[in-house]
């Protein structure tokens, strides 16, 4: 092993203590002086890479600040609306997150800003120190990932030194008094809520220093949304209560003072009892406790999962910065055992922007959810993946509603979904809902992947992820039709795939092959739960279902009719290669697939198909092509100190959703299934040896893949790919499909891949007499 490949894994080795430690400096950060000693610069560099910092005050802003959620409520830094999990006002398509007015926007009124997003810990940090030099302000701004109903501000005013001596001897000298002056607050009004008004309360029995002897003073405004999005399924607006305490105009440092802390707490919920009951918990802490609730969970998750890339610090940057940005609008499982709370979707720009901005996707959920983030959250918790199809599921009678309402049996799901589950598709765009049926397939695709990941058969039968695969199954055998005078194949006519320059087109590539899947998992979905469903052969169907493919060219045309040439938006043929892994395919055929797709995709399309063109030329050994669609997937689309990213590349006059989770969620795609190597599939995971380290980079080590309850961590180096399983739940076997003979996996020991596929499996798959989907169409 070479030097540096060693010095790689000794780091690997010590990233549980460097995670630990940078938990124990959140409650340091509070009260520690400028004349602190630094830790080493090995642990500096790695705290520093999960730190974004900016050194000036928000003031412009042309500098984006990033959004902060917890699974429940979500806010952009600093802007004045804060966003619950379910909660949205307007009918129809005119449905949007409701916006709650933002109380827990405190920011201190003076200069001297240095602004830090600490990942590791899930906080916001925000510092002031005037030019005198006399005393500096700290404020960190951070919604609980305990306590999921709290936005919390902890400020805290430390004296750096003494007045300058007068001479009048060290008796004389005295402290002088510090105030610090608040910005105004927000008005507490909305155009979505109708608020009663603000009224106080008291917090009996519990007491702070200077509060009245009442109690704790509260304000509390408590509301429900105006308009409900679908009278047949909301009956009435949706309720939400507001508390916090009392937040003063000015902060001060007594005389004989050297620190002196605060904590401004805001809780919402859609019920008045939970709120009180969160914020009284939280008063009742001491600020060290709650801060230490929090960072805690975050430093248990980069603890348990994370991706590292040596040499390359920005690539290291982007990757810790999306992989915050899109595990924040979840909820940490500590939490929901603790109160478990609605949970209401994943938006392409997440929980924390809404609102009636076409540009923020209104908080609605697409099949961003499941093509672009499931991938990547499947891996990291199941429990994620759990919460997005739970999504799906209980909105299952609603997609039965809109089948049958356009004359199809089974389940058609939305091409938007906001709280009901009804079509919230804007008025600006009809066609999209009315053709881009190819979401219904791909949460189907979604069930099959986490099936794959947990081959637990207790959770299909009882999740209602079982009866949801039939139901789809079910309306793409009655949706598609026979072509009786040419092909003898099924067609599906009038669809739009996924690229939406080109509608009501007939055999769209993606579509078909989604579909066949959906139509080859409903049977298998019925075989596993005991359940044929309409006792109909839906993979029979699947098989005789149209695949688009031109022999002269050797490529598939994206549709019946599609001319070469004829520019496309985004990505949509070329991933019959990836994520659908589509087997009946040459690579012959997927590279001409991408030779032509590429010459004609639009340079302004969003970062995911450039990610997907790096995973496609990674499984085609075209490491160059590779590494130049790595780089155009993210560093177009990140803006600013914090990384913030955009759906359109930077600068850009057109604006564009801000916060766009889904192109994190690509991106990392490329990481762990690209560069990682990762392949998933129903009877076991692959991992690809013969692969680099990303662009730039000397190493990747990506820890914490979780399989089957198993946590995998492969790294790669210069000289060599290894793969270690570091926990296991139950029995698994590894090979390398080289003829070797199948061991059984050890705990903590190192497999070198030596350019071959490690294929890992449960050693006894419980699928029993149900025979995996044959997955090919067009036969």
């Amino acid at each position: 092993m070479s030097g540096s490949a060693y010095l790689f894994v000794v780091l690997l080795l010590l990233l549980p203590t460097l995670s630990q430690l940078v938990v124990s400096r959140a409650a340091v950060r509070l009260s520690e002086t400028v004349t602190n000693e630094a830790p080493g610069p090995d642990v500096d560099k790695l705290l520093l890479l999960h730190e974004l910092t900016e050194s000036r005050c928000p003031t412009d802003g042309t500098s984006p600040l990033p959004t902060l959620a917890n699974g429940h409520l979500g806010f952009t830094v600093f802007e004045t609306a804060v966003y619950m999990a379910g909660l949205y006002n307007g009918a129809g398509g005119l449905s949007h997150r409701a916006r709650i007015p933002n109380v827990a926007n405190i920011r201190v009124n003076a200069s001297g800003c240095i602004l830090a997003l600490d990942m590791a810990q899930g906080l916001f940090r925000v510092e002031h120190r005037p030019p005198s030099g006399l005393y500096r302000v700290v404020q960190l701004l951070y919604p609980h990932a305990l306590y999921r109903r709290l936005i919390v501000n902890q400020v805290t005013i430390e004296r750096l030194r003494h007045p300058p001596d007068t001479g009048a001897g060290p008796s004389l000298i005295v402290s002088e008094e510090i105030s610090v002056p608040l910005m105004p607050p927000v008005p507490f009004a909305s155009e979505d809520i109708h608020f009663e008004p603000v009224r106080t309360v008291h917090f009996r029995n519990l007491r702070l220093p200077d509060e009245s002897p009442a109690g704790i003073l509260i304000y509390q405004s408590c509301g429900e949304t105006i308009e409900v999005e679908d009278r047949a399924h909301q009956p009435e607006g949706s309720a939400v209560c507001v508390l916090w305490n009392h937040v003063p105009e000015r902060l001060t440092l007594g005389p004989a003072e050297s620190t002196v802390s605060f904590k401004f707490i805001m809780t919402v919920d859609g019920e008045v009892g939970v709120a009180r009951n969160e914020l009284r918990t939280a008063l009742l802490q001491p600020d060290e406790e709650l801060l230490r609730a929090h960072t805690s969970l975050w430093g248990s998750l980069w603890n348990r999962f994370d991706v590292l890339t040596t040499g390359n610090d920005q690539l290291q940057r982007a990757v810790r910065a999306s992989i915050f940005y899109l595990v924040s609008n979840l909820p940490f499982g500590e939490s929901v055992a603790r109160a478990r709370g609605p949970f209401a979707g994943l938006s392409p720009t997440g929980l924390g922007r809404g609102g009636a901005d076409l540009a923020d996707y209104e908080g609605h959920s697409f099949w961003d959810t499941e093509i672009w983030m499931f991938p990547v959250l499947n891996l990291i918790d199941r429990s994620y993946a759990r919460w997005l199809i739970e999504y799906r599921t209980a909105r299952l009678a609603e997609a039965k509603a809109l089948a049958a309402g356009t004359g199809f049996p089974g389940a058609r799901f939305p091409w938007e979904s906001g709280f009901t589950g009804v079509e919230v598709t804007q008025p600006c765009c009809p066609e999209v809902a009315q053709y881009q049926h190819h979401i219904t397939g791909d949460i189907s695709f979604a069930v099959r992947q986490h099936l794959a990941v947990t081959q637990d058969l207790g959770w299909l039968q009882e999740s209602g992820a079982c009866r949801m695969a039939q139901e789809i199954a079910a309306f793409w055998a009655a949706r598609l039709t026979f072509n009786y005078s040419g092909t003898g194949q099924y067609d599906i006519a009038a669809i739009m795939g996924p690229d939406e320059d080109h509608e009501n087109v007939t055999n769209n590539a993606y579509t078909n092959v989604i579909a066949g899947y959906a139509l080859y998992f409903g049977d298998f979905a019925g075989c596993l739960c005991n359940n044929s469903g309409s006792g109909a052969n839906w993979s029979e169907i699947a098989k005789r279902l149209k695949l688009p493919y031109d022999s002269g060219l050797d490529y598939h045309p994206q549709y019946d009719g599609y001319q070469p040439g004829t520019v496309i938006k985004q990505a949509d043929t070329v991933l019959l290669g990836y994520p659908l892994q589509y087997a009946g395919q040459t690579a012959t055929t997927r590279s001409n697939d991408l030779k032509t797709y590429e010459a004609v995709t639009r340079r302004t399309g969003p970062a995911m198909t450039w990610a997907m063109h790096s995973i496609n030329h990674l499984d085609l050994g075209e490491l160059d092509q590779a590494a130049t669609y790595l780089n155009r997937s993210y560093q177009p689309y990140m803006k600013g100190s914090f990384l913030v990213w955009y759906e359109l590349q930077q600068p850009s006059d057109s604006g564009g959703a801000k916060n766009f989770v889904t192109g994190a969620g690509g991106f990392l795609q490329a990481m762990l299934f690209g560069y990682g190597g990762a392949r998933i599939y129903l009877d076991r995971m692959e991992v690809r040896g013969n692969l680099e380290p990303p662009p730039g980079s000397s190493g990747l080590v990506i820890k914490g893949i979780q399989y089957l309850g198993a946590l995998i961590t492969v790294v790669r180096t210069v000289d060599q790919s290894t793969l270690t399983v570091t926990h296991i739940e139950k029995p698994l076997t590894i090979e390398f499909g080289d003829g070797n003979a199948v061991d059984d996996v050890t705990v903590n020991a190192t497999y070198a891949l030596r350019n071959r596929t490690a294929i890992v499996r449960s050693k006894s798959i419980p699928f029993g007499r149900c025979r995996l989907p044959e997955d090919l169409i067009g036969a």
